[in-house]
């Protein structure tokens, strides 16, 4: 899935740092997880605890992360006669299909009722009947919830490849993207079994850090001004499906309660002091930009208040150069990577 800030291409930079810095952990936890990029990579190694305050981003860990082998769905497969995702990969819908209100194809799709070219016709539609689906089934317990959330988790890690978009939700394009007039496809997530007690949270992140404790604890916070509520409302209304009283040109759902203390520039510094106040973990690890919101030299201050001193490390990894857009200066952008053991 495309996700701003996606850690993938830092992931054994990240090993590197444990690796270097941490001897004996057990436990594991990515407190802003995303699209459990980092979760799922260590989840090899250690007891996982995963968090996010957006319902996609649980949905995508429940799946990967407290899941440990593709589900069963002994009931769903009699009742069908098939497999579950052959059966929606199979399928040609029609709004005749559709029981209840198709809010994603009256909302996101071009009709008489919006102009929004987020995605076709078709795969509105679809997308709406899956997820009618998977709801029913649920209620008529023909799926477990182990079952519900990796279904879902296939539906939404889909809908990013039928997309209408540059690259996040906060905008659609004018006019119809190849990658859109695909057929929706649900994607069947690996998984991957580790023995252990994996558990996944759903919660702002200051508030679920003093009900934690473990050995390896990994932030990536949000390090700019851009929130991901806004960005990614589109995927968190699929997941969430509750019909919510969108507004605007983009069809934006109501997120004041999403809306992240990282994001502003007056907040962030007293929020990740009280984040890394409050952390019972042995060892942190922390990634962030030179364009953050947040100076290097606060982010150590912080951490050096809280941790032992004497550990504290700092990589710098160029990541790219750009033209500032005053004028023709460059500037060199870094991903930061922040270590620290905790007193």
């Amino acid at each position: 899935m495309r996700y701003i800030g996606s850690k993938t291409l830092l992931l054994e930079k990240i090993e590197g740092v444990i690796k270097e810095n941490v001897k004996g952990a057990n436990s594991f936890c990515d407190i802003f997880s995303g699209t459990s990029t980092v979760a799922r990579y260590f989840k090899k190694d250690y007891e996982i605890i995963s968090n996010d305050l957006l319902h996609f981003s649980y949905v995508l860990q429940k799946a990967t992360i407290e899941n440990e082998t593709y589900p069963e769905f002994t009931k769903i497969n009699k009742h069908l006669g098939m497999d579950p995702f052959d059966y929606f990969n199979s399928l040609e819908i029609t709004l005749d299909h559709i029981k209840d209100t198709p809010f994603i194809y009256e909302n996101y799709s071009p009709n008489e009722k919006s102009d929004r070219l987020y995605i076709s016709n078709q795969n509105a539609i679809l997308i709406d009947f899956i997820r009618q689906e998977i709801n029913s089934w649920r209620k008529q317990q023909l799926i477990n919830e182990n079952e519900y959330y990796y279904l879902l988790a296939g539906l939404i890690e889909a809908v990013p490849f039928i997309s209408n978009i540059a690259g996040t939700y906060g905008a659609y394009l004018k006019h119809w993207d190849n990658r859109a007039n695909k057929k929706l496809e649900l994607v069947k997530l690996d998984t991957l079994k580790n023995s252990k007690n994996n558990k996944c949270f759903n919660m702002d992140a200051n508030l679920l850090m003093p009900t934690i404790k473990g050995d390896i604890l990994y932030i990536d916070p949000p390090y700019n001004s851009r929130q991901y509520a806004t960005n990614y409302h589109l995927l968190e209304t699929i997941s969430r499906y509750d019909n919510p009283d969108i507004y605007g040109k983009t069809g934006m759902r109501p997120y004041q309660d999403l809306k992240s203390k990282y994001c502003y520039k007056r907040e962030v510094l007293k929020t990740f002091t009280d984040l890394i106040e409050n952390a019972n973990f042995k060892h942190i690890i922390l990634s962030y930009s030179t364009e953050g919101i947040m100076s290097i030299e606060d982010i150590e201050t912080v951490l050096k208040n809280y941790g032992n001193e004497k550990t504290y490390k700092l990589k710098k990894m160029p990541y790219r150069r750009y033209k500032h857009r005053a004028g023709n200066v460059e500037h060199d952008l870094h991903e930061l990577l922040f270590y620290i053991g905790k007193n």
